[in-house]
């Protein structure tokens, strides 16, 4: 993607965020601001819609300090669609239901259990043929299976087989090698359990000036999933309990 813009004279901009909700934070740095002044600016997704607000508050902040917002309809999804071929694309794109990840290769998705196909498919790409790899190891992994999250941050995280049947992140001493690249170039290192946020995991209370804590982290729930198991425990007590004393009754 990158090498495509550059190529167009177009200037790839990463904001580098581990959640949507990052980019008002990314928007509104002095330097954000400076390189998107007087530009013509080209937004992508997923499927379209993030980047829908995303365009819509980039309009709002900056308005005619720069010259037009476009975005792309339909995001990747609806693109790869269009040009089967890939087009432009690299890469597979993550969607978020059972598909997994979408690519050219395999446009129905992905998702299910790792088949002995797959490994075969793996061990026959050539290092340059994926940028994705496995956080623990770095050799080439594109399967986001295992439900692993980074240990500082978060967010989702590869880990291939190998390195999953070791179980590094439940491991004393080696969670923090199950770190996504942007905690892993940062040096964060305060686990995202330990950190209190506020502002929607936005902003953490541990402190600004502490730099081993992450900007921000993701909480899959809201980050109240635990809450609410505990509560459909007691819930599930509570009528249990009921239904007792009707029966006594």
């Amino acid at each position: 993607k990158t090498e495509n813009a550059s190529k167009s004279g177009a200037e790839y901009l990463d904001p580098l965020m581990r959640k949507s909700t990052d980019f008002k934070s990314w928007l509104a740095k002095d330097e954000t601001q400076e390189k998107l002044k007087d530009k013509t600016v080209l937004m992508y997704c997923t499927g379209g819609i993030r980047c829908e607000r995303a365009s819509a508050y980039l309009k709002k902040e900056m308005g005619n300090e720069v010259k037009g917002v476009y975005q792309l309809q339909g995001g990747i999804e609806r693109y790869l669609k269009a040009f089967p071929d890939g087009g432009y694309w690299r890469g597979k794109n993550f969607v978020f239901d059972k598909r997994e990840a979408v690519g050219v290769e395999n446009p129905d998705g992905d998702g299910g259990v790792i088949r002995k196909g797959d490994k075969k498919k793996a061990a026959k790409k050539k290092d340059g043929d994926s940028a994705a790899k496995c956080v623990v190891c770095s050799a080439q992994w594109d399967r986001y299976v295992g439900k692993k999250k980074c240990y500082t941050c978060g967010v989702p995280v590869l880990m291939c087989e190998k390195c999953m049947s070791l179980k590094p992140d439940k491991t004393p001493g080696m969670q923090l090698k199950v770190r996504c690249p942007l905690c892993v170039t940062g040096n964060i290192t305060v686990p995202a359990s330990e950190a209190e946020f506020t502002d929607n995991g936005i902003k953490n209370k541990v402190g600004d000036n502490q730099k081993h804590v992450a900007a921000s982290v993701l909480k899959w729930g809201g980050g109240h999933s635990t809450k609410k198991k505990q509560g459909r425990k007691t819930k599930g007590k509570m009528v249990q309990t009921e239904s007792n004393d009707n029966a006594n009754e």
